[in-house]
């Protein structure tokens, strides 16, 4: 973008605000601040539910030399007939020169800040048989206790932690 463009814009905005548009413009800001704040803070609370529990388990922090691929919801009708998801199926390659074995864990939003399995719950988890080195071990399967329903899902986390 040219300097002439954004001298424009500022010179617009200038205008806007000696016009006596002073107030929109501080409401519109303000009101565009909050939204990214608020979108940012969600994000690190959403991700920090699972560093909060991996931290409390007594597992050392290391980087995993690992990633999960492949990965496939596991669906069922439910009595309602309605479908849900009840758990997850995935891959798990040691992206390491050495064989490792990992713990893989996962929880589920739902609508309202609902999660399965709930906050006060241990996290559904998996742990791995030793994985050769830069092999891959197919067909890891997470299931959960309650099912969510595919409408309900909000967001998915999943972290993968050298075991």
């Amino acid at each position: 973008m040219s300097h002439f463009y954004f001298e424009k814009n500022i010179n617009k905005i200038t205008n806007q605000i000696n016009n006596g548009n002073l107030q929109k413009f501080v409401i519109h800001g303000s009101f565009i601040a909050i939204l990214i704040i608020a979108t940012t803070s969600m994000a690190v609370a959403d991700e920090s539910i699972l560093t909060q529990t991996f931290t409390n388990s007594g597992i050392t922090k290391v980087v995993p030399h690992g990633h999960v691929e492949d990965f496939s919801w596991i669906k069922k009708v439910s009595t309602d007939g309605v479908i849900e998801i009840s758990g997850i199926g995935f891959s798990v390659v040691n992206d390491d020169k050495i064989a490792h074995s990992f713990e893989i864990c996962t929880i589920i939003q739902g609508p309202l800040e609902i999660f399965t399995p709930a906050l006060d719950n241990p996290l559904a988890c998996i742990a791995t048989e030793k994985i050769e080195s830069s092999a891959k071990i197919t067909s890891q399967i997470i299931d959960f206790s309650h099912g969510v329903k595919v409408s309900d899902l909000v967001d998915i986390s999943i972290a993968i932690q050298e075991l």
